[in-house]
């Protein structure tokens, strides 16, 4: 991972901002902040690595603390989590191109976990629940029934919760859960952590903001855009600060 520049965050944002879909949003990150590595490899990152990278690149330009809103499925109550980046960060299983085995109930399958080009392919799905099946056969490259072929589609629901299991064991930075302990009504509960969606949220304000800086300082002074953005942002801050003096 390379310094990520102001202008160089502010492309991807550009970038990402046309391009509404979560899993592009995620590339367009990963590409402005891993620019050695090709597309296509990182395309291919299982999603817990790919998280990984994000969370990594998240803390070089925002630092390692999070502070996140969420509400109590007990009461509804509005509950602000802080916590540091190296609470959601876990350990990897496995690299992303190893294949996985399950035997369950005389069936044998092979399967992979899923990564950002399998994403992308859900966009023409239907519902969850379409996206979710349709993710797990994406990522089955063999099944087998007392030795002969199967079709994925085929498999019992108990050999289906046994991947979703595996998988879950093997990529775990996948799906990451947080703890909840609502003061108000005393629930307790978990909620799923979005490293995608929280870093695009944090990033979108943050070019908001710079975008509003640039255009006050140009229309103050006549500078171009790419010399308000090599400014620091203290520099960038004391300008504003005597505008409004």
């Amino acid at each position: 991972m390379q310094p990520l520049s102001t202008g160089g965050l502010l492309r991807a944002w550009e970038l990402g901002g046309s391009e509404p879909r979560r899993v592009d949003r995620a590339m367009a990150l990963l590409e402005a902040g891993y620019p050695d590595v090709p597309r296509p490899t990182l395309a291919k990152l299982s999603i817990g690595e790919r998280d990984s990278l994000l969370l990594a690149l998240r803390d070089q330009i925002f630092g390692p603390r999070l502070t996140a809103l969420a509400v109590c499925p007990g009461c509804g109550e509005r509950l602000e989590l802080a916590f540091e980046s190296a609470d959601v960060r876990t350990d990897r299983k496995q690299d992303a191109d190893q294949l996985l085995n399950l035997r369950l109930e005389d069936y044998e399958i092979t399967f992979r976990t899923p990564n950002s080009l399998d994403l992308a392919a859900l966009a023409e799905k239907g519902d969850i629940r379409d996206k979710k099946q349709a993710l797990l056969l994406s990522v089955i490259s063999q099944a087998r029934y007392r030795g002969a072929e199967t079709e994925p589609t085929q498999l019992p629901e108990a050999v289906i919760a046994a991947i979703e299991d595996r998988l879950e064991q093997a990529d775990p930075q996948a799906e990451v859960q947080l703890n909840l302990s609502c003061a108000a009504c005393g629930h307790a509960s978990q909620a799923l952590f979005d490293i995608v969606s929280f870093f695009w949220s944090e990033v979108d304000t943050w070019a908001v903001r710079l975008l509003r800086e640039v255009h006050t300082l140009a229309r103050a002074y006549g500078w171009r855009e790419a010399d308000i953005l090599a400014m620091s942002p203290g520099r960038r801050l004391r300008y504003l600060e005597m505008l409004s003096g």
